[in-house]
């Protein structure tokens, strides 16, 4: 899902107050959501007039204006940062006191969404099953304690649309499928100190993530 597609989806799709941890520093998930609304606008004087339009977050609307202000947003550039902050997350007082309203009503309860956990392993020692899996457990346990949703989003220039949700409503639908990505059993680190036990095998990425969460395939704002 590109960038500027997952902010759209979650201003129209989320149920208040729901949190984003971005796996990135802020002015680099800027510059992405820039460059996606920029790609898809593309130079408007080379389009017939009918077809010179704006992306939707651009037109100031007062949904998404009210829907903005319950979002809450967090930035972690590196893996030992979204861990601790998901191991020491707090959810908002409002939230909690709600929580079993949410249960009764039958509503939607509100997302705790991870955008850009894979991509955040990559470069690690720990792009791998083992991994992926101790990020995913905290990840867990951290929106069942709060009474959330987990939602993780993925976004490449190459991924046209790759996101997933825990729980019933999730979704996944790709073009380079990243969830077919193959990673090692073991942490680079594991196999690098002499337990060569596995060494070679490799298991893909969307069986790992299965294990977690549920794939379905994901709606348009």
């Amino acid at each position: 899902m590109t960038c500027n597609n997952f902010i759209g989806y979650l201003l129209h799709r989320h149920e208040h107050p729901s949190t984003v941890v971005v796996c990135s520093s802020r002015e680099m998930f800027l510059d992405r959501l820039s460059s996606s609304l920029h790609a898809e606008s593309a130079d408007p004087s080379t389009l017939p007039e009918e077809e010179k339009t704006l992306d939707p977050l651009l037109v100031p609307k007062i949904h998404q204006l009210a829907a903005s202000k319950t979002v809450s947003m967090a930035f972690a550039s590196s893996l030992p940062h979204l861990r601790a902050y998901l191991a020491s997350y707090l959810p908002p007082k409002k939230m909690l006191e709600e929580s079993t309203l949410f249960a009764e009503s039958g509503q939607q309860c509100p997302l705790l969404v991870i955008y850009g956990l894979i991509d955040l392993h990559r470069a690690t020692t720990d792009y791998s099953v083992q991994g992926l899996s101790r990020s995913l457990a905290i990840a867990v346990e951290t929106a069942e304690l709060s009474s959330m949703r987990l939602l993780l989003v993925e976004d490449s220039a190459d991924w046209e649309c790759s996101n997933l949700e825990s729980g019933s409503e999730a979704a996944a639908v790709t073009v380079n499928d990243p969830w077919k990505e193959q990673v090692p059993f073991w942490n680079s680190s594991v196999l690098s100190s002499g337990d060569r036990l596995g060494a070679g095998r490799t298991v893909e990425i969307g069986a790992v993530i299965a294990k977690w969460c549920d794939f379905q395939v994901a709606g348009v704002y």
